[in-house]
């Protein structure tokens, strides 16, 4: 039977919301008036959650989301059963949205479901990996145990994302400041002196042409031009997300002699760290790269995998795999193969995941050290020619008054 939501005054200054399973909106509308309840609007389960869902979402960080981890862990190692656990977390978490979540879990676990199943109806805010790793710990009931693996695992994915978005900031930000200096010389300050050059009938330097042409072309068409410039990174966005042209593109991104090793070893680490916390958790080899592979952005990595899946199903084992691949390094070769013999491979793959995540955040810095200057010295070339090209006319009147 399906479910409604239904939000009804009980008093004329009290309203109330919650969930009803029945046949249809007119049979809640009948049940809530015989209730004593004056309905205000009743929509069926699932377009209320994704309307709470897409106002949510971008709310709930993956802070949040690490504190609740850990929140439950302590809640049921004290002995505390999920719903109390939920209902307790609920009552004291200052983020609004989140409590709204789990308000909706609770009522799904009253239903008879099971809190994976409950978390999997908010598939924005709880991976694939997150809910697999919750029915394996209740499978094998140490959901304690689990919650304090995922918050490890979500605080140090958020920790690696941070340091990218660190490494990106100052070259992003003198990028822009640079192209905003250049567009208002190009578009406010030489449209003026170019009026006072021609007003005088010297004939301008190469140099000063070329900037008063890219001048003129910027103030008349400059609307055109950024329509055209938007125009085509939509239509880049689009046409990437196709299955094709995004597994080519991620073909090139591996292939690119500086970006494409930081590129591997981010997705490796991703995978290792993700295959680890599975395989630690009684997950068998073949589910838990399943699960895995939806963590991945790379689509050439995707299909590698499930040639992979398809081997270890036909009894070949994992290091194998790794050995006749031509994506995955030596290292991880090795590591894996030593991991299996020794029957520790979860271990074995947490090591690669530190070690690759070492290497990754070592390189954008090592990166980002390099592209602050080249940006700096590429904007101030930039500058340079532009103040050139507006000083030699003056040199040139000067000259022609000595």
């Amino acid at each position: 039977m399906p479910r409604y939501a239904y939000t009804a005054k009980v008093e004329p200054q009290k309203v109330i919301q919650g969930f009803m399973e029945a046949a249809s909106e007119q049979d809640v509308v009948e049940k809530l008036s015989g209730m004593g309840y004056f309905p205000v609007s009743i929509q069926p389960e699932d377009s209320y959650l994704y309307r709470k869902r897409f106002l949510s979402f971008r709310k709930i960080s993956n802070r949040d989301i690490v504190l609740l981890s850990r929140d439950l862990t302590s809640l049921i190692e004290s002995g505390v059963n999920i719903l109390n656990s939920l209902h307790i977390v609920s009552t004291q978490t200052p983020n609004k949205y989140l409590k709204t979540v789990l308000s909706d879990m609770i009522d799904k676990i009253k239903d008879g479901k099971s809190l994976s199943e409950s978390l999997n109806t908010h598939p924005e805010l709880f991976s694939p990996l997150y809910i697999s790793m919750i029915h394996s710990g209740e499978v094998g009931g140490n959901l304690d145990q689990t919650f304090k693996r995922l918050a490890d695992y979500v605080e140090k994915e958020e920790e690696l994302k941070n340091s990218v978005r660190a490494a990106l900031t100052y070259p992003a930000f003198v990028f822009s400041i640079g192209t905003l200096t250049v567009i208002v010389l190009l578009t406010f300050v030489i449209p003026r002196l170019v009026t006072m050059f021609e007003d005088m009938g010297q004939a301008l330097p190469l140099p000063t042409r070329i900037l008063v042409g890219l001048s003129g072309l910027l103030s008349s068409y400059g609307w055109l031009i950024l329509t055209l410039a938007l125009l085509a990174i939509f239509t880049f966005k689009r046409i990437s997300r196709k299955p094709q042209a995004k597994a080519t593109l991620d073909k090139i991104k591996l292939k690119l002699s500086v970006w494409g090793p930081i590129v591997l070893k981010s997705q490796i680490g991703r995978l290792v760290r993700t295959l680890s916390l599975l395989l630690a958790s009684g997950t068998p080899v073949v589910y838990a790269l399943d699960t895995a592979t939806t963590t991945l952005d790379n689509q050439v990595l995707k299909a590698e995998l499930q040639k992979f899946k398809e081997r270890i199903r036909e009894g070949e084992s994992f290091s194998r795999c790794l050995t006749d691949s031509k994506i995955f390094p030596v290292f991880v070769t090795n590591i894996v193969t030593v991991g299996e013999e020794s029957g520790n491979l979860e271990q074995a793959l947490l090591r690669i995941a530190d070690d690759y995540e070492r290497e990754v955040d070592r390189s954008l810095k090592v990166m980002t050290r390099l592209l602050e200057p080249v940006i700096i010295l590429a904007m101030g070339l930039i500058v340079g020619f532009i103040v050139l090209s507006m000083l030699l006319p003056i040199f040139q009147i000067n000259l022609i008054v000595r």
